[in-house]
């Protein structure tokens, strides 16, 4: 917009996180906030995520795009610690560009993104998440489709927009035992149901194929996108994300 200034590698940064790019705050970003509950998020995030859904991206509660406004903070001044990069995320979502003009090159997957399972044409698949409606999809991602997809209310959807890839930093994964919607305590949240609901990302066998897909607790199963269809399995592994500790070397005696 006129007259306002656009952010700057040199601005400084608050230790506060827009709940849907997940990049920290920075001082001359423009920031916005739902009417309703309070919740603030980057102007064009929040912007975009209102041109797909009529809910608050943080707490679901019935937001507007004619029902935000923008906030302004006061920063002190600057100091040595300003010019300093936020630290990266252990868990991050990457958003995807798979614009039908886009280069190839912009569909691969980040670095540190988890590859596990294929699709029904045996091409490696990604953990993703996609929005769709107002519900936020565990999905799968395949770089050589320059799409992901997934599932919902009995049918598989291919996801081009809203797309966004897993990628860890000094972080571990594991696949732990699940079944009849169960999860463990620690598990990844990855998506969530337009009820509020939150889903996870899971792994299950379907025609001797390991398959990525949706854990929907209440259902007490695990989706996952087939060809059009949206077929479902009561036994699965669940994504168990774990951030690694330093352990420090003993002092010298």
């Amino acid at each position: 917009m006129e007259g306002e200034t656009a952010p700057t590698e040199s601005s400084p940064s608050l230790n506060v996180l827009c709940g849907i790019c997940n990049e920290f705050y920075r001082a001359n970003d423009i920031i916005f906030s739902t009417a309703s509950c309070g919740h603030v998020f980057h102007r064009e995030c929040l912007t975009r995520w209102l041109g797909r859904s009529s809910t608050c991206p943080q707490c679901r509660a019935t937001c507007h795009r004619n029902r935000i406004h923008r906030i302004y903070l006061n920063f002190a001044e600057r100091t040595e610690l300003d010019d300093q990069e936020p630290p990266k995320q252990p868990v991050q979502w990457v958003p995807m560009d798979l614009d039908i003009n886009s280069s190839r090159d912009a569909s691969n997957a980040p670095e540190g993104a988890i590859q596990c399972g294929t699709d029904e044409d045996g091409l490696p698949t990604y953990v993703a998440r996609g929005y769709f409606n107002d519900d936020l999809l565990p999905a799968s991602y395949a770089p050589q489709k320059k799409a992901a997809f997934g599932s919902w209310s009995c049918r598989s959807y291919r996801l081009i927009e809203g797309v966004e890839v897993l990628v860890l930093t000094d972080c571990d994964h594991e696949w732990v035992p699940g079944s009849s919607g169960s999860y463990p305590p620690n598990a990844l949240p990855t998506g969530y149901s337009e009820i509020g609901e939150v889903t996870y990302t899971g792994l299950g066998v379907y025609e001797g194929i390991k398959r990525l897909g949706k854990v929907h607790p209440s259902h007490k199963v695990m989706y996952i996108p087939h060809r059009g269809q949206e077929v479902n399995t009561s036994s699965y592994e669940v994504l168990v994300v774990t951030p690694r500790v330093e352990v420090e070397s003993p002092s010298p005696s």
